[in-house]
Formats: C-alpha cells, structure tokens, sequence
C-alpha cells in the first residue's frame, strides 16, 4: 500500500474536511483493474483494507496506472486507520510500501462523524 495526495483532494480541501467532495476524495482505495477482476469486485462493492496497524472499509475505484498487487491510499482520515501510530522517530507514520491485504466487504464505510466517535471511544 503506498499513500499520498490527489488533486480531487486538494480541491476538497479548499471546500472544507467536512464537505462531501472531500470525503469522497478520500474514502477509497484504487486498485489495479486486474486485481479488482480477480476479486469479483463491482464499482458499488466496498473493500475492507487491513495491515498490521489496523483496517477500515471503504469504497474503491480501478487504476490502470496501478501495477497489479498495489494500493493506493488517499491520505485521510480513513487511511489513517491502517497507518501505524509510531513515526520511528520522523513525526511523520510510515505512509507508503506498508503490507496489506485488500477483500470485498459487506460492510458500510464509516462516516467522518463515525470514525472521529470511533476514535473517541464511541463505538
């Protein structure tokens, strides 16, 4: 999994973090078409993203750029779930060749409303 900044979320950001353009400009993962196909997975399906540091669900959109067996992930506060909480020193998480393993979802993606509980102890 690498990680990183998109142009959709740089215009999000103009619009604000709370806005729906910037949710949805960092509620997903992008995923190489081939590895999408041998998922089974529909452009409506969500995926669940796990590593060693934890997993989140969200929605997720084919790549041509991507070669097969790579994420990518918006920075956000939905790929903050599987970041490591340690920066080894650096003040910044380790963002980019993390290990993960990506599989279609039943599960809703959380709502920024929903995460910030979370992560207050809310749920």
């Amino acid at each position: 999994m690498i990680s990183g900044r998109t142009a959709n979320q740089g215009i999000g950001l103009e619009e604000g973090k709370l806005s729906e353009r910037y949710t949805n400009s960092v509620n997903y993962i992008q995923l190489c078409p081939i590895d999408a196909e041998r998922m089974n997975l529909k452009t409506e399906d969500q995926v669940k993203i796990s590593t060693n540091y934890g997993s989140v669900t969200v929605n997720w959109a084919p790549d041509k750029g991507l070669d097969s067996g790579y994420v990518f992930f918006p920075y956000g506060p939905w790929a903050n779930q599987v970041y490591a909480a340690s920066t080894g020193s650096t003040g910044m998480p380790i963002m980019k060749g993390i290990p993960a393993m990506v599989e279609p979802s039943e599960e809703k993606v959380l709502t920024l409303d929903e995460i910030v509980a979370m992560l207050k102890g809310g749920n």
